[in-house]
């Protein structure tokens, strides 16, 4: 994908002759090949033809670094993949067919995010009332051992006293 830093150029036709459009500082060119735009016909090979009208000064974004920025930038993204999709479109490259099942397929998969993050609610707040049932229960069973403890203790004390007097009257 191509940024014009400044200069001027042309999208021509096949002929060279025939001028689509003339990009100018801050224009861009090149990203309908990077996007993956699904159905696009041309199986995202280049779709026009670009010269430059003397010099020009162009950034050059890779496919990879695009899609890096494009993960931070979700609207920027989107509204990326539209314009390609408008272009694609207007120059009858674009698979409607395949476009509307890639669609459906974002749509469900957007619904599939949507039910699991419900039930990752839904399981955290479980989890939440069974530690805190737990942490009850134990502080319960833990009075009840200390209670249990110093009966037993009590017990102890009196069977050696009863011991100590059989032996003293023996």
């Amino acid at each position: 994908m191509y940024i014009v830093k400044r200069g001027q150029l042309q999208v021509v036709a096949d002929d060279g002759i025939t001028v689509y459009a003339t990009l100018t500082d801050g224009s861009v060119f090149g990203e309908v090949s990077i996007l993956n735009i699904a159905g696009n016909k041309t199986g995202n090979r280049r779709t026009a033809n670009v010269r430059s009208i003397g010099y020009s000064d162009l950034f050059c974004l890779s496919k990879n670094d695009l899609w890096d920025a494009l993960a931070e930038y979700p609207a920027a993204k989107k509204q990326l993949i539209e314009r390609g999709r408008q272009l694609l479109l207007k120059d009858n490259l674009l698979d409607e067919e395949i476009l509307k099942k890639q669609e459906e397929n974002e749509e469900t998969t957007s619904q599939a995010v949507t039910r699991l993050e419900t039930s990752l609610d839904t399981l955290q707040t479980r989890f939440a009332r069974l530690l805190c049932d737990f942490n009850t229960t134990q502080q319960r069973l833990k009075q009840r051992i200390t209670k249990l403890e110093k009966i037993l203790a009590r017990e102890d004390d009196a069977i050696s006293k009863i011991s100590n007097v059989s032996n003293a009257d023996s």
